[in-house]
């Protein structure tokens, strides 16, 4: 049998070349991106809508007036002694709030402590103490603004403050009191070449917390996987001490979406993501650096978080938004259990408290009206227990 030999072209002989070339550098590329452990951190954010449960009672930060219009959007500071009391409004006043407010409760006191997010003509935030549940309110200032998200102030009268403004991609301001917090702790570059950060690998500073000692917490989005970027400052060296996620759901690139200290124990919203699902992880961890850890909540892929809750054991209220316009509720009874659904919200409800007892009220919002939906459990159902009218100056700014 003869044998034909084809003769192929010197050019063609250099393409051949190339595209073996090519094809291991490719194949070289794709084992290191495979053999990497760092990936994207989750896009998902939190508003800053938010309410918490007290000792003293429940608290809610909602957005109220023409949300359409930056102007006409006017932020309130809801309070109620516990669930058998009525709302009360009990915003700051005498500052402009158009630019959002976030709220920690005060940890030494039944009190509260407001932060104003920059607006208009505002290059810094003014802060505001209350210790007798809103009735009254001391003024502060925070050097910087602060940071749009939730968990960007953390303190009271008793343990000095801690605040996340936005200079420099992040920093962690200190004070002893609340009146001017101005100290530099850490900027997000210094955390993040730190041991503990490059460990994490640190993409954005999200959160900031003060623990039952006083310490500083600083939550922030990791690109290495399953490691949850919660940073504590201990001799002046930042130390990673939230949770490794190992094994399952979590084991992928995380963001810290809520930070907050209850009786002790140090509460984390974490969300993780594998490149096709964002998931919702509660982790709760006490002194002794022990960490519990909720199941995984999936979010679907156009959801929304419309606003987040603390519940008074330290669990995490979630409403989510579908891309229908549709509500969903998911309670996680904390610290660090499971999560459960509940019956679809009122229309119109923009954020959740869950108060004493368990009670689980939806607070509908209506230009200047908002109203107070009640859970009944036993039949999955919504009943309205109260319509408050907040008295709105339309066009003031503040």
């Amino acid at each position: 049998m003869r044998v034909v030999r084809a003769r192929i072209p010197r050019t063609a002989n250099v393409v051949v070349l190339l595209v073996v070339v090519v094809g291991l550098v490719g194949c070289s590329n794709t084992g290191n991106s495979h053999a990497s452990s760092r990936l994207v951190p989750p896009a998902i954010s939190v508003p800053l809508d938010a309410t918490i449960a007290t000792g003293s009672g429940e608290v809610a930060v909602v957005a109220m007036g023409t949300l359409s219009d930056p102007l006409n959007t006017f932020w309130q500071v809801l309070f109620r002694a516990g669930p058998t009391a009525r709302w009360g409004v009990v915003t700051p006043p005498g500052v402009a709030d158009n630019g959002g407010l976030v709220l920690s409760p005060d940890l030494a006191a039944p009190g509260l402590f407001a932060g104003f997010e920059p607006s208009q003509a505002l290059a810094f935030s003014p802060v505001a103490l209350s210790v007798d549940q809103g009735r009254s309110w001391s003024p502060g200032l925070v050097q910087g603004g602060l940071a749009a998200v939730p968990d960007a102030l953390s303190g009271g009268s008793g343990s000095g403050a801690v605040a996340l403004v936005r200079n420099d991609g992040g920093e962690v301001l200190r004070s002893t009191g609340t009146s001017s917090i101005e100290s530099k702790v850490a900027s997000r570059t210094a955390i993040a070449s730190s041991v503990a950060g490059r460990a994490c690998g640190v993409g954005t500073l999200t959160a900031v917390a003060l623990d039952n000692t006083g310490g500083t917490l600083v939550g922030a989005t990791c690109t290495t996987r399953g490691v949850v970027g919660i940073f504590g400052l201990t001799d002046r060296v930042w130390r990673l001490v939230g949770p490794r996620l190992t094994g399952g759901p979590g084991s992928d690139a995380t963001k810290v979406l809520r930070l907050v200290e209850v009786d002790g124990v140090a509460n984390g919203l974490v969300a993780v993501d594998d490149g096709s699902v964002t998931r919702l992880i509660g982790v709760a961890g006490s002194a002794g650096g022990v960490w519990s850890r909720s199941g995984a909540l999936p979010l679907g892929h156009e959801d929304r978080i419309a606003s987040t809750g603390v519940e008074p054991g330290g669990g995490f209220v979630v409403l989510t938004q579908r891309p229908n316009r549709s509500l969903a509720l998911d309670l996680e009874t904390g610290p660090g259990g499971p999560w459960h659904a509940t019956a679809a919200p009122p229309r119109g409800t923009a954020e959740v408290v869950v108060g004493t007892g368990a009670v689980v009220d939806a607070l509908a919002v209506a230009s200047t009206q908002f109203t107070d939906w009640r859970l009944d459990t036993s039949t999955a159902s919504w009943t309205k227990i109260g319509t408050v009218s907040v008295p709105i100056q339309f066009g003031s700014s503040s």
